[in-house]
């Protein structure tokens, strides 16, 4: 049964979902001893974080039964996920679980610095009626530029046109149609530095966004605009900001992330223009529950089922569509296997077409599997997480194109392996719905069982060759399970598939090879 560490302070509601699935479960405080965290990581096939602890290279190396890691929130920057893909690691989130939390907490800030709340509030403890200091501005009639539009730039994006706010918008990802829905205007980066009366940041924390805003672009703003950050610490260049603040080169900002948390050195302790708070956008109470059950349902469905939903590392593939897709799946995994067990040499590049009705649009999760297969025989360690940085990193190219309906199939799967020394193209289909076959080898059709032991003859298109490597196989004690014949033309070249129920030794492999019209003999043992 799996083993979870739920860390962080996760909801109870949480931890209650991996006990309902009757998961053995660790309940512990955040980890912030690096050295003490690998000591225990070890014996987890999951873990579950907030913000608290960071699951770095070396916790993960350390990971050695570690599945899935589980955000119960948005940001995975406190998660290495380079190193969860290497080591086949899922990394999920649940992304939609704070939507409105954060959504409402924007708002919150973004009011609170328009109208003076949180030094007003604090001028009335110490016994002060300071109403003219506290001079505000309206909204209504202004314009709101969103730097980012994801789920809940879109729902900061709804509820400032409920305040009669114009609202634009960059996004890389954003489309017309999209933004004429959200009713915002779709407009550049630096259009929006300009234009926008306040800006909401909404990005994620990428290499593209870290230090996105900074002193060139307070600069353009107008001496007016006011900025909040309740997204991620890091993409506000923080010393510049303050400067800009101090300066008046901007009216104000409202903050809630920062670089490191707790906030170290704070430039902005000494300014009246600005309003803190300690990363609250995702604390409330309704939010804690949802992203702490949403995040623990999907790594109970990926533990038990392979269901893979909201994951930050790899597509996702939801339970139905990996059901549908299992037997294309396996056989997309011994096409991969069989290629790394049949070539020769050292591999350089895999090429794989899809032709015809996969059942799906998205191939991603099939040619994970070729992949995964091809590696199985080559690394210690490779799944469909993993199968594609590795590949990457051991210098073997990867191209994947679809090509027209298959003459004879529904479909066809092909992959064709390069090394240094020869080119083998291999292709596959499903006769039915679970009868995953090899339909050719090098254009020879053939259709073999990919599986156990299979030998594979090249030879001359004359008659004995095949009966007599037969009698070598049961010289030496294997039954032959099945036997597939293809050829180019009649005394041309042929090419024999035999499924063996053992494999041979070498001395039996020598003899077949020997046989007068063979051309090569190669064993594979999928």
């Amino acid at each position: 049964m799996p083993k979870v560490l739920c860390l962080d302070n996760l909801s109870e509601n949480g931890v209650e979902v991996f006990r309902q699935a009757g998961y053995d479960v660790d309940v512990k405080p955040p980890q912030k001893d690096i050295p003490a965290f690998v000591k225990i990581i070890g014996e987890y096939d999951a873990v579950v974080v907030r913000s608290g602890t960071k699951v770095t290279a070396e916790v993960i190396e350390a990971a050695t039964n570690l599945k899935v890691i589980g955000r119960a929130g948005v940001g995975t920057d406190n998660i290495d996920k380079d190193a969860a893909t290497k080591h086949g690691i899922v990394v999920m989130n649940a992304p939609g679980g704070n939507t409105i939390s954060t959504c409402e907490h924007t708002l919150a800030l973004l009011l609170a610095l328009c109208r003076n709340v949180p030094v007003a509030h604090l001028s009335m403890q110490e016994g002060r009626w300071d109403r003219k200091k506290f001079m505000g501005t309206e909204v209504c009639g202004k314009t709101l530029g969103i730097i980012g539009v994801g789920r809940i730039g879109a729902a900061v994006a709804k509820r400032a046109r409920s305040f009669e706010m114009k609202v634009i918008a960059t996004d890389p990802l954003l489309t017309k149609i999209k933004a004429k829905a959200l009713g915002v205007e779709l407009v550049t980066f630096d259009e929006l530095i300009e234009r926008a009366d306040f800006i909401s940041i909404h990005a994620p924390k990428s290499e593209k966004t870290n230090n996105m805003v900074r002193a060139e672009h307070f600069a353009k703003m107008k001496n007016s605009c006011r900025i909040v950050n309740a997204a991620r610490g890091g993409i506000i260049n923080e010393a510049d900001l303050a400067q800009a603040l101090r300066d008046n080169v901007i009216a104000g900002a409202a903050l809630d992330v920062y670089t490191a948390e707790p906030f170290e050195d704070n430039p902005f302790i000494d300014l009246d223009n600005i309003v803190m708070t300690p990363h609250l956008a995702a604390s409330t109470d309704e939010a804690q529950v949802t992203v702490a059950t949403d995040v623990a349902k999907q790594m109970v469905d990926y533990l038990s089922t392979g269901t893979i939903a909201n994951a930050v590392n790899v597509p996702s593939l939801d339970g139905e569509t990996r059901k549908s897709l299992e037997s294309v799946l396996y056989l997309a995994e011994r096409l991969g296997r069989f290629q790394s067990l049949f070539m020769q040499g050292y591999p350089q590049s895999i090429e794989i077409e899809y032709a015809g009705d996969l059942g799906v649009t998205d191939t991603y999760p099939i040619t994970a599997s070729i992949l995964t297969g091809f590696l199985s025989p080559l690394v210690e360690t490779v799944n469909m997480v993993s199968a594609p940085s590795l590949l990457e990193s051991h210098g073997i190219s990867c191209s994947e194109t679809r090509t027209a309906h298959p003459v004879d199939y529904t479909f066809e799967i092909v992959v064709q392996i390069t090394t240094n020394i020869e080119t083998r193209r291999v292709a596959g289909t499903m006769f039915g719905k679970n009868d995953p076959r090899i339909c050719s080898i090098d254009g020879m059709r053939v259709d073999a069982k990919p599986e156990g032991c299979m030998l594979v003859c090249s030879n001359d298109d004359i008659p004995l060759i095949i009966g007599r490597v037969a009698t070598f196989i049961g010289e030496a004690g294997v039954n032959i399970a099945n036997l597939m014949l293809g050829r180019d033309e009649r005394g041309g070249h042929a090419m024999t598939v035999l499924n063996l129920d053992a494999p041979l030794d070498e001395a039996t492999l020598e003899k077949t090879r020997q046989v007068p019209g063979v051309n090569e003999v190669r064993l594979v043992e999928l």
